[in-house]
């Protein structure tokens, strides 16, 4: 596979779109899985995250992320 930028070989994919980007090209941004938190289902319950974060996670630069509110 080749780096989406300039066509050497790829050492990563951006977990945010899918391109292929070697290790010159390759950023780095924090990535969130699961958003929002979980719903009381007892008064005694406390709520919880769900979301988890990857630090690092490889990013090719051109992508953009958009917020998005979730319940």
């Amino acid at each position: 596979m080749k780096c989406w930028h300039c066509d050497s070989d790829a050492k990563a994919i951006c977990v945010f779109c899918g391109r292929a980007i070697c290790a010159a090209h390759r950023k780095a941004k924090d990535y969130f899985i699961g958003y929002g938190t979980k719903h009381k289902s007892t008064l005694l319950e406390f709520s919880s995250t769900t979301a988890t974060n990857i630090k690092e996670a490889s990013w090719c630069g051109v992508c953009a992320g958009e917020d998005v509110d979730t319940y």
